[in-house]
């Protein structure tokens, strides 16, 4: 009887297993790029990190770079002073805050968010 109740146990564990696996397969990503000229572009809810970059990317311009990418969380850029910021977070307040506080580290002044996304999970 043990070795069954174990056998059951581990079926339940490699199954748990499969779950997380599957629900990791479902994570969300997003980006944000910005550009020396003021432009910017956001992606949010692609199904890989590669894609969302592409996107916010092809969204800013030729002159862009990714600053942040995010997984089913918040991504927001600072600027302020000649300086840039940015972070990520899983909540959208906390993303924006520390993309400010970024920015003010890298010798900005006068910083705000100029955009910012999240991912719907």
């Amino acid at each position: 009887m043990k070795k069954y109740l174990g056998f059951i146990a581990a079926t339940f564990l490699l199954a748990e297993g499969f779950g997380v696996g599957a629900a990791l397969a479902d994570d969300k990503y997003g980006a944000v790029a910005t550009g020396s000229d003021g432009s910017y572009g956001y992606a949010y809810n692609y199904n890989s990190k590669d894609a969302a970059i592409d996107a916010a990317l092809s969204q800013c311009g030729d002159t862009c770079t990714a600053k942040v990418w995010f997984a089913n969380a918040c991504g927001a850029v600072a600027k302020g002073g000649g300086a840039t910021g940015w972070a990520w977070n899983a909540s959208e307040t906390a993303a924006k805050d520390n993309a400010v506080a970024s920015c003010y580290n890298y010798g900005g002044s006068s910083c705000e968010v100029v955009v910012w996304a999240c991912t719907d999970r």
